[in-house]
């Protein structure tokens, strides 16, 4: 499949949880950074039965784009789209002051996954575990679903 925009992959037709028979907040963004579409098409399946409105992106232009036009709270980034391409893209995040949760996913013993960890810490981004592939989706379910609820509370949307 090319790179077609499917309904998660345009900003403008996000749904508000409103519209799902949810609470009238707006619902958490997930954007999926995977240059595999069926990894990336999976993925988003996952995040959506966690709570999430995902949007996917190719590669890491279309997911530059993405962050223009919409704010997200988590970023599951693909290791394999090269070193020095994801070092840039978290060097962009940093400077603009990104407060998206960033999950870096791809071999997690890696060097490559522990260097992506540092340098998004230095840059004060707000990395969390990193996510292994193949994926787990029950596994990425759940961590989803604990950002959610960390947000949430964080946020004062729900009760401790």
């Amino acid at each position: 499949m090319s790179g077609h925009a499917r309904i998660w992959d345009a900003p403008e037709a996000l749904p508000m949880a409103a519209e799902r028979g949810q609470s009238a907040l707006p619902m958490p963004r997930v954007l999926v950074v995977d240059g595999d579409n069926l990894h990336r098409m999976i993925i988003c399946r996952a995040a959506d039965r966690a709570g999430y409105v995902p949007a996917g992106a190719a590669n890491l232009a279309e997911a530059t784009k993405l962050l223009q036009a919409a704010a997200f709270h988590c970023i599951i980034l693909d290791l394999s789209l090269g070193r020095e391409a994801t070092s840039g893209f978290l060097s962009r995040l940093g400077a603009i002051g990104c407060e998206a949760k960033i999950l870096a996913m791809g071999d997690c013993d890696a060097p490559a996954c522990h260097e992506t960890q540092r340098l998004a810490k230095s840059l004060a981004l707000d990395v969390g575990e990193p996510v292994a592939k193949p994926v787990d989706v029950g596994r990425l379910r759940y961590l989803l679903e604990q950002l959610r609820v960390q947000s949430a509370l964080r946020r004062g949307l729900v009760a401790a």
